[in-house]
């Protein structure tokens, strides 16, 4: 029985069956559109699934992994090509880790491809960050024999989430697969129906995923790593295609904490109430005030380094003095006093190229002639009216985390941060765009995989090494939004786009479709205090935090916000829970909506604008 076979019947697709007839389960895609032919020479079973070897007549050699979970029957799929032959493949320009032809029968009904959009930055309401459109497939024998095919891509820019977020479900009636990329730069999924019928009945749908635009040779001697993916089989709806994610997320990829199952977390940070006017006397007030109602972590954003915001970036090994006359340790320090914990931002992955790490290591930075020219995807960008946050990016350069001198340098700052200050929570964040430092180098496929690897790395060895420290994952908010940096993460900075309590109320649940509620961290940043339940709770659909000038609120205003925050703490654990929505119009945020979170027999329901009228709110719990 063949790897796709085993594939197929382990996720018992009963309406699905594999119609492969020999084709490879993967793809190396080359620049002239040439399908290499495989044989698949060896199989092997494990503790934990089965795996296959394929064979080029090339040299080339391939190797594919199905590591099986037995709670939900989801299935991660990795492997990887390497050449042992001797010679080189050229214009190699992406892979497959999955190409699965499958035949359809009529009780299937017309495959559907749901997708989620990514999350930039909102900007309108109903936001289209994070919405999810769901399109079918057209029989081709009645489109003039043309296939019909819809996909999802990410990583326009580098970034895994600036298009699309990279999950999706493939669904026929009652039922389908869920699919999650494990890449966080550029990759696909790709669902066709075939022009001709592979088994002489029904044209076969080919399901498709890995990196697309990689650009690269393959050496002998060298591998290629193929992404792993996600396949979580369902029977239901949609919605329940979503859940069968959020659960295998839950139990399966998202990090422990301190060894503790993850629960949404609450925060202070200072950006949106300071920006980079702030001083260890100015932030004291805030610290006082976000300790008295109850907020968890105290965190410091861009800023505390000589040079200010965005210039100061790479300045890492020092403290402003001007903002922290004692160190950063001592402000740490108060923040723990009022019991809470300190936390901060850095952004690891750029510098200023008139910062210290640039001038001291600038051969650790991937080296390019010029980034003042605007790109294809700039232009575009421009077209558009999405801003680029006025940092020109020939100011800056990437960091290449490929080098392994670059990736002990991240380790050993963050440990130290941890020891000196006893920082318990870092954001971890990209606000440019490295897809063009990528393509600026010979071959931008190796710079991408060797860099997103190099990432890997670093937050693994944190992970194992610093158990309490919550890493938040931000990319100018939700733009690197995937099963890698969920795997790697606690929370995420979901959107840059705070000021609109329905709009932000949206990108919380829209997200909640596909991961648990511990990742979409939002703060309360509208600059006044007169917020209601319906505010609140608006932002309760995850992770809860503050940015905003509260040691200024009133004391009944204070008191309202502790007992919200008690509240959410009462109910936050079942934000983890299968989630379902009912919205009687999306499109108008005065509708009546209500959310469902359910969890250990115990249910959760935010109902929104309901018999109580517009603008109003109330959480309960059930069970």
């Amino acid at each position: 029985m063949t790897f796709a076979r085993c594939l197929v019947d382990h996720l018992r697709l009963a309406a699905i069956t594999d119609g492969s007839n020999g084709r490879a389960p993967f793809a190396l895609l080359l620049s002239e559109g040439s399908d290499l032919e495989w044989t698949e020479i060896g199989q092997a079973e494990h503790s934990d699934g089965f795996s296959a070897e394929f064979a080029h007549a090339s040299g080339l050699r391939a190797q594919l992994r199905a590591r099986i979970f037995g709670d939900s029957r989801a299935v991660e799929v990795s492997g990887s090509i390497r050449n042992a032959g001797t010679q080189t493949v050229t214009d190699v320009t992406g892979c497959a880790t999955l190409r699965l032809f499958l035949g359809t029968d009529p009780g299937w009904g017309a495959p559907r491809l749901q997708t989620w959009r990514g999350g930039p930055t909102a900007r309108a309401f109903p936001p289209v960050d994070f919405e999810s459109t769901s399109r079918q497939l057209l029989d081709p024998r009645g489109s003039a024999g043309r296939p019909s095919w819809v996909s999802a891509h990410g990583g326009l820019d580098g970034r895994s989430s600036s298009e699309d977020l990279p999950f999706a479900l493939l669904a026929g009636a009652g039922g389908g697969v869920a699919i999650a990329m494990e890449w966080s730069g550029t990759w696909y999924v790709e669902v066709v129906k075939d022009q001709q019928p592979c088994d002489g009945r029904r044209p076969p749908v080919r399901l498709m995923a890995g990196l697309w635009g990689i650009g690269l040779d393959l050496r002998p001697g060298q591998t290629l790593p193929l992404p792993t993916v996600l396949l979580a089989p369902y029977a239901g709806s949609p919605a329940d295609g979503g859940n069968a994610l959020r659960r295998h997320i839950r139990r399966h990829v998202t990090p422990r904490l301190d060894g503790q199952e993850v629960a949404p977390i609450t925060s202070f940070n200072h950006w949106f109430a300071f920006g980079d006017n702030f001083t260890d006397a100015l932030l004291r007030p805030a610290v006082n005030a976000a300790a008295q109602v109850g907020l968890e972590y105290f965190v410091i954003d861009a800023g505390w380094y000589p040079g200010g915001g965005h210039k100061g970036k790479g300045n890492w090994d020092e403290v402003d003095p001007a903002r922290f006359p004692d160190g950063v340790a001592s402000f740490a320090g108060y923040v723990r006093s009022q019991g809470m914990r300190y936390g901060t931002w850095f952004e690891p992955e750029y510098a200023h190229i008139d910062s210290l790490l640039y001038r001291k290591h600038p051969d650790w930075f991937v080296a390019v002639d010029s980034l003042g020219q605007p790109t294809a995807y700039q232009v575009w960008k421009s077209d558009r009216a999405w801003l680029d946050a006025g940092m020109p990016a020939n100011n800056f350069r990437l960091l290449d985390f490929g080098l392994p001198e670059v990736q002990q340098y991240w380790v050993d700052r963050i440990s130290e941060a941890y020891a000196e200050w006893g920082m318990r929570w870092i954001r971890w964040d990209v606000n440019h765009e490295p897809l063009f430092s990528w393509n600026a180098t010979p071959e931008p496929g190796w710079a991408q995989l060797n860099h997103i690897r190099g990432l890997y790395t670093v937050w693994d060895h944190l992970i194992e090494t610093l158990p309490d420290l919550v890493i938040e994952q931000c990319a100018t908010g939700g733009n690197r939004i995937d099963l890698g940096t969920v795997r790697r993460g606690h929370t995420f900075w979901m959107n840059d786009h705070t000021a609109d309590t329905d709009t932000v109320r949206r990108l919380q649940t829209r997200l909640n479709q596909v991961l648990p509620g511990n990742y979409p961290n939002t703060n309360l940043c509208q600059p006044r205090h007169d917020f209601t339940d319906y505010d609140y709770l608006s932002h309760s659909c995850g992770s809860f935090g503050y940015s905003g000038r509260l040691w200024e609120a009133a004391d009944a205003q204070l008191r309202g916000y502790a007992d919200a925050l008690k509240s959410y703490k009462g109910f936050r654990h079942l934000l983890l829970g299968d989630y379902r929505f009912e919205l009687a119009d999306p499109e108008d945020p005065s509708a009546r909506e209500v959310h469902i979170w359910s969890d250990g027999g115990q249910q959760l329901v935010i109902e929104l604008n309901g018999a109580s009228g517009p603008h109003t709110a109330s959480a309960t719990i059930h069970g």
